[in-house]
């Protein structure tokens, strides 16, 4: 059996990179609001020098949502996987319907196809400080002016897995629970099921045009382990936690779900990450909520499935 190694490295690459914690800080920035579907979806294009490139963030409102109302509502963050985009979640992952007529305010923001959800290491780099944007300067916005609650929860696919456990590992306290869907969980991951992950960190820094320590810093280094997930376990503490991945492998299962002749090198390698994951969660006796599925793949079946189990988990916290 031959497989096309080229793309699983693609998407490797996109999804590992991600959550690059730093300090959050608000800065001054001028905001644009599109109307998508009148009472339903609201596009924001928020214009930031935190980030040098237009910022794009999709909220789906909560029935009876009013930016002059005296309440607030909770907030369900979603983050795009690499390669995609703001409008994925609502696109794709059927986010709508899943968060039907729930009382919570969902924000799903872009972070471009490559950036990663991350502030990049070397400074002589045009701003990509995305972590600073999204928990500083939009999180400070959707408080002051959208009625955003204190009570929020964060999920992702892929690359947003990632990026959601880094950002909660990051701002204890801040999200109730988080989740990661087939998400890249360990910068170090050797590989075996799937691919080493340095191989595909490479990769994607070859993609932009720059190298890994230009966004990570020295491989191995103290910034480079500051924005991997697997060195941020303890700072998980008190969090609800939600790991879900496939396994990758050919076959399918009882509903169909899967490739009965191909492997998913990708997948394969996100569930390697997220078993070590989970071992070093089990380690510290830090609860995690985990789900393994033979057969399923990198792809929307999977995660969109995740985000319908997940929903009231996630909510409830």
């Amino acid at each position: 059996m031959s497989i096309s190694i080229a793309r699983p490295l693609a998407a490797l690459a996109l999804l590992l990179t991600f959550a690059t914690p730093a300090q959050a800080t608000s800065t001054s920035s001028q905001v644009t609001e599109t109307v998508v579907k009148a009472g339903r979806i609201l596009d924001l294009t928020i214009t930031s020098p935190l980030i040098n490139v237009p910022g794009k963030v999709r909220l789906l409102l909560p029935p009876g949502y009013s930016k002059t109302s005296t309440r607030r509502w909770p907030v369900l963050w979603l983050l795009h996987g690499g390669g995609g985009g703001y409008t994925d979640w609502t696109a794709q992952g059927d986010a709508d319907a899943i968060v039907g007529g729930r009382d919570v305010l969902v924000v799903m923001p872009d972070t471009g196809t490559c950036s990663g959800y991350m502030d990049w290491k070397d400074p002589a780099i045009p701003p990509r400080k995305w972590e600073s944007f999204h928990m500083g300067e939009l999180y400070d916005l959707l408080k002051n002016e959208y009625r955003a609650d204190d009570r929020q929860a964060i999920a992702g696919l892929s690359m947003g897995g990632g990026g959601a456990i880094g950002y909660a590992a990051h701002f204890p306290g801040r999200f109730r629970a988080a989740a990661s869907f087939s998400g890249a969980l360990d910068l170090d991951y050797p590989g075996k099921p799937g691919l080493p992950a340095m191989v595909a960190i490479q990769s994607g820094a070859l993609s932009c045009g720059v190298t890994v320590e230009q966004i990570y810093g020295p491989v191995g280094g103290d910034y480079w382990n500051h924005y991997n997930p697997a060195h941020l376990v303890d700072q998980l503490r008190g969090t609800k936690l939600y790991i879900a991945t496939g396994d990758g492998q050919a076959g399918q299962d009882p509903s169909g779900v899967g490739n009965p002749l191909l492997v998913d090198p990708v997948e394969q390698s996100v569930y390697g990450m997220a078993a070590q994951f989970t071992d070093k969660l089990g380690e510290l006796d830090i609860p995690v909520r985990v789900r393994f599925k033979p057969f399923h793949r990198h792809d929307w079946v999977n995660w969109q499935g995740e985000l319908r189990r997940s929903i009231d988990f996630l909510l409830d916290a």
